[in-house]
């Protein structure tokens, strides 16, 4: 996830995230892990889903070719390969390569500030991090992490994000266990600089930028009543903002998606493409401005 100067990250173990310049606040998404569709949502309510993954694909979110646009990425448990796409549209992914083990938990961020999301990976048997701070191509595996440290328990669920603001994404686990959130500011071993609870057990965990202040805090999706909860500060206590929307087995993601304001918001009609004869004019305009002919549009 990137910032003005830096980035910042939205990942989860099974679901991910993020980034987003200071001063733009991040928007929720959501991805149906058994279709591996996406749905992104605008911060006025509008919504844009599209196909991109196979059914049981770990979503990943982040800007990976440090445009400002945070895009999808799965990564695929089964292998270990990593899938990422430039575009918030169907299609193919733009950069494939090989990471960590099978069954690693991939985390998503700017993990030296350089403005550029990389993925790297939490062995959850280990209870260690394993930073990599490039991509891969062609099919390629990335060699040896440029950091490893241990941080947590096995069985937490990592996240990343820059939850102090300094610019560089580092580590966060939740234990879903207990619903506490322990957060490091360093790519180093050691105990949580900032541990607090939030969410319930068996809450979805997602970190960003919600508020566009440069600093990643907790959100949870619950699945019994289809909501985002969203803190805007990295203490216990409620959620500040409650986000209403998607389906009990979706995935959260989370990050500065560069969609339109003014998409339409969900509804019972769904546009394909610029043409679509039902398509009002505004709806022609927003599909044509950020070209994403095969996707959906809810109105």
């Amino acid at each position: 996830m990137r910032r003005s100067a830096a980035g910042s990250l939205v990942a989860l173990g099974v679901l991910v995230a993020l980034a987003t310049p200071a001063g733009a606040a991040d928007t929720v998404g959501l991805v149906d892990p058994d279709q591996g569709r996406w749905h992104l949502r605008t911060a006025a309510g509008g919504e844009v889903s599209f196909y991109f993954g196979d059914p049981g694909d770990v979503p990943l979110v982040g800007d990976w070719d440090c445009d400002g646009v945070d895009t999808p990425g799965m990564y695929r448990r089964s292998d270990g390969y990593v899938y990422l796409r430039n575009d918030n549209s169907p299609g193919v992914a733009d950069r494939r390569f090989f990471l960590g083990n099978p069954q690693d938990v991939p985390i998503a961020g700017d993990f030296d500030g350089d403005g550029c999301d990389t993925v790297s990976v939490y062995r959850v048997s280990e209870g260690k991090v394993y930073v990599v701070d490039r991509l891969g191509d062609d099919g390629a595996g990335l060699g040896e992490a440029d950091r490893s440290y241990y941080f947590g328990d096995p069985g937490d669920v990592p996240f990343a994000g820059d939850f102090d603001g300094d610019g560089v994404d580092t580590i966060g686990l939740y234990r879903a266990s207990t619903g506490y959130v322990y957060l490091r500011n360093r790519h180093a071993p050691g105990v949580a600089d900032v541990e607090f609870y939030f969410g319930n057990p068996g809450d979805r965990f997602v970190a960003a930028d919600w508020t566009g202040n440069g600093v990643d805090t907790p959100g949870v999706f619950r699945p019994s009543t289809a909501s985002f909860y969203l803190r805007h500060r990295n203490t216990q206590g409620v959620a500040d903002e409650v986000v209403p929307w998607g389906s009990a087995g979706w995935l959260p993601v989370a990050g500065d998606f560069g969609l339109p304001d003014d998409l339409p918001p969900p509804g019972e009609v769904v546009f394909t493409a610029a043409g679509d004869l039902g398509a009002t004019s505004r709806t022609r305009r927003v599909l044509e401005a950020i070209g994403r002919v095969g996707a959906d549009f809810h109105l």
